[in-house]
Formats: C-alpha cells, structure tokens, sequence
C-alpha cells in the first residue's frame, strides 16, 4: 500500500499486512455505485452554496459520470492500494479531473459520514428488493391457499395429532406471519431512510452546507440531526437484520413443515423436482435440499445479527474503525434472505400437495375427538364430563386397536354409562356428521378458524392487505426514482454547461 490520500499526518507508508487489514475495497464494491451517486449529490450541493465554483463541479461530475458508466457496466472494479472506496475514488477524480478541481471533491465531508450515507443507500435498495420477493412468496401462498381449500389436513401440537385443520388455512397462517416480517421491514425502512451526510467526521463543519438539499437529492425522508448520532449509529443495520434473521426464522419452520410432510412416512406434499436433489448412492432418494439450505442459511443470518451486535456493543460513542466490520454481516444477510426467498417461491409454487393422503390420515386420526366433545357439550353436557368421556373412549379404542370409525351408538350409551354415569345417545347419523373431518370444519365458529367461510373470507382480506402492500413498496421506490431522475438531469446540466 502506497502512502494514500489521507496519510499526510504519519511519515511512513502502512506495514504490508497492516495495510491489507486495514483496507475494506472487497466489501466496498457493494456501495462502489452509492458512493459515487452520493459524491455527486454533496458536490452539487456546494456548488449551489458557493462553496466550489461550478467550473471546478463540472469537471468533478465528469469524472464520476466516467466512473458511475464503468460500474453499470460491471466493468470497474476497485483496486489498487487503497484503504477504502472512498480514497479509491477520491483519486480517480484528481486523477482525471485534476487536483485543483478533483482536490475539493471531499469538501464539507469526512468518510465517516460518506461511508454510512452509502451503507444506508444500499440497504435502502436491497430492503426494497427483499419486500418485493416477500411480497410475491406472500402472493404464491395466497394462490396456493386459493387451490387447496378443500384440502382437508391435521393440525399438531407437541407434534402430536391435535385437531382437524386445512392446508388453505395453513397456508394462509404462513401469509400472516410473513405480513408480520413486511411491516417489520417497512417500519424498518424508515429509519433506514435517513441522510447522515454532513455530519463531517463527527461534529460538522464550519462550512455553509444544506443538510436538507443533499437528503432531497438522494431521496431521504430527512436527515439523521446529530452529527454524533449520525456517524457513531449502527442501530439501523442492527435493526435491518433482526427482521432479517425474524423472517428466516419464520421460513425455516415452513420448510420443516414441508420437508417432514415430504417423506415417506407423511407424504403430504412432493417438491418438484426443479427444487430437489438426489443421493450420490442411493437411487431411490428425492431430498428436498432446497428447503435444508433455507433452514441452514437461517443460522447465517442470525449469525449475522450476533456479529453486528458485538461488534457495536462495546464501542465508545464516536466513530470507531471497528465499524468497518459491520459491513459483511450486513451484505451477507441481504443478500442470503433475498435469495432465500426467491428459492422458497418458486419451491411452494411448484408444490404438489396429495389431498387423498391428506383425507386419508384424518379419517383414521382421533384428532376429531375434541368435535365429539364439543358437540356433546353443546347437547348440554357439562365440558369437563365430555372430555372425561372421550378420553377414556379414545384410550378403549387404542388399546383395541380401532379407531374413531368404529364408534357405534351402542359403544356410546354403554361406555358414557360406565365412565361418567349417563347413558348418551347419539344415532348413527350424528355420529357419523360428528366424526366426519369435513364436517367437522364445517361446524367450526370461531373467528380464523379452518371452517371454509372463514377461509374464505380471510383469503379475500389478505387479498386486499396485499395489495395494500405493493402500494406502500411502490412508493417507496418511486420516491426514490424520482430522486434519482432529478439528480441526473441536474448532473447532465451541469456537465452541459
């Protein structure tokens, strides 16, 4: 490493391996682009306050337009012996614009609040991307919910057969929970969204700068007002992976789900081949792998989280070069989630779900038992004297080795005479209504339940909350769009001029 742009202090050059651990160019390329479009707004912004002539912007906004060109077309990359981007690109500039022009690049600024302002531009984005695939998943389950609704399945708790459910309802229990993570990350955004730039290395600058006309440049909902808080802050990146590491967690408990249901001895639903893989020796094998991987990138991302958290934990209040390491959790977390996302999508699109195994397993499950309890309490049997019965009948039947099919009236009358002292009569219709799994959702009440109407109603709603959704991602994208637009006509007029 050569004796860099900000040396000026030391006599020496870095150490060779000092200087190699010190640098942060391979994490920077992530932000190479947010550097140079926030380069381009602060420059403008003092040239609009008399702070840089715009003879000297002009050639300043040429050599970041070379630069910003280079990178979409993925042909920049950053190298040399650099700390950071931003003397990487501090250098390009005087290189190319001269060093009276290009030496006023870093006016006003420090890379303290250069290198938070990128972080939080490129979080931006990449939160948008993610609530967009979030948003399709939610919309591949509504869909899928839409087919399945006469699917009946069994509902567990303590992995136990508890009651008799539908995989519509399910699946639209999963809608929820993934709402839950969207309005996380959408709350989240907003303090994402804040502009740091200006807050110089920690206590401003003496120059008149306009905080406010930067943020508007670059699209912020406002600034992050103290120059402290805005440097010293890594809260929001703390924040952004925890409902990262929420939503992962949320979408490992659905591949669980699926991948049990997937074997042999469940053989609820198959993935599509597209989503599974195969045994290097055994040929009979079909392994959801795709649903593994999720479950395992989960433990990355929250992972992640702990990293980000210690790395901040311990710091005075201030910058500190530790915060050069909360990049690469952060980058991996994006980008593992996002593409988590995509893999979970496509896997429960292509789904195929055995509703005959699925009818099948709740015909021979005791999982109706509750129903029969509750319709003999609703005949005006007191609950606890209902359940006592059923439970003793349930335990009669398995040691037998029968089932719930094979309750008859007789068996009824005679065992409630035994176990509780009242002789209860139902027919073979009522009992064959009661114990029906169909039927029984059919009789449910209650609000959210597996009963087709409330199915169907919350299908409709969740329909709605959708595209409500959409609409609050779609604005949050186009504000930034249209920042974008108006930075670049002001950046061509400039050069024009």
């Amino acid at each position: 490493m050569g004796k860099g742009l900000y040396r000026s202090r030391l006599a020496e050059k870095p150490d060779e391996i000092a200087g190699k651990f010190m640098s942060s160019l391979e994490d920077d390329q992530e932000i190479l682009l947010e550097d140079i479009v926030g380069t381009e707004a602060h420059d403008i912004m003092l040239c609009e306050h008399g702070i840089i002539p715009k003879s000297d912007l002009k050639k300043i906004l040429k050599a970041l337009e070379k630069l910003r060109r280079e990178v979409e077309k993925s042909t920049l990359k950053i190298k040399g012996e650099y700390e950071d981007v931003h003397e990487f690109l501090e250098d390009r500039v005087i290189r190319e614009a001269g060093e009276v022009a290009g030496g006023k690049l870093h006016t006003a600024r420090s890379r303290n609040d250069q290198v938070v302002l990128d972080i939080r531009m490129k979080t931006r984005t990449e939160l948008n991307r993610i609530s967009q695939k979030l948003i399709e998943l939610i919309q591949i389950l509504l869909r899928k919910a839409s087919e399945t609704m006469d699917t009946p399945m069994i509902l567990y708790t303590h992995t136990q057969h508890a009651q008799i459910g539908n995989f519509a309802h399910y699946l639209l229990a999963q809608t929820d929970i993934l709402s839950r993570d969207f309005e996380r990350l959408d709350s989240c955004y907003t303090r994402v969204n804040r502009s740091p730039l200006g807050a110089s290395a920690i206590g401003g600058t003496r120059f008149p700068i306009d905080r406010s006309r930067t943020a508007s440049l670059l699209g912020f909902n406002g600034v992050v007002e103290n120059s402290i808080d805005a440097v010293s802050s890594r809260d929001f990146a703390i924040e952004v992976v925890a409902c990262l590491a929420t939503l992962m967690v949320n979408m490992s408990r659905v591949s669980e789900d699926l991948v049990v249901w997937s074997s042999s001895e469940f053989g609820y639903v198959e993935l599509a081949d597209e989503y599974a893989s195969t045994s290097s020796v055994m040929p009979q094998k079909k392994n959801p792998c795709t649903l593994e991987l999720i479950r395992g990138k989960t433990g990355r991302v929250c992972g992640s989280l702990m990293d980000l958290a210690v790395s901040v934990k311990g710091l005075p209040t201030g910058y500190s070069r530790d915060l050069q390491a909360t990049k690469p959790p952060l980058w991996s977390a994006l980008k593992t989630v996002e593409e988590s996302l995509e893999v979970m999508s496509g896997a429960i699109r292509s789904l195929k779900v055995n509703r005959e195994r699925w009818i099948d397993a709740t015909r021979n499950s005791y999982a109706v038992a509750v129903d029969l309890a509750e319709e003999l309490t609703a005949k005006g049997l007191p609950f606890r004297q209902s359940h006592r019965f059923v439970g003793e009948l349930v335990r009669h039947l398995v040691e037998r080795r029968l089932t719930l099919k094979d309750v008859n009236p007789e068996l009824v009358a005679e065992f409630s005479k035994k176990t509780i002292g009242i002789k209860i009569q139902l027919t073979d219709t009522e009992l064959s209504h009661i114990l029906d799994p169909l039927c029984s959702l059919e009789a449910r009440r209650s609000v959210g339940s597996p009963s087709p109407e409330e199915v169907d109603r919350m299908l409709q709603e969740r329909r709605k909350r959708v595209e409500d959704y959409s609409e609050i991602l779609g604005s949050r994208t186009a504000k930034l769009e249209e920042a974008n637009t108006k930075l670049r006509k002001i950046v061509d007029e400039y050069i024009a001029g």
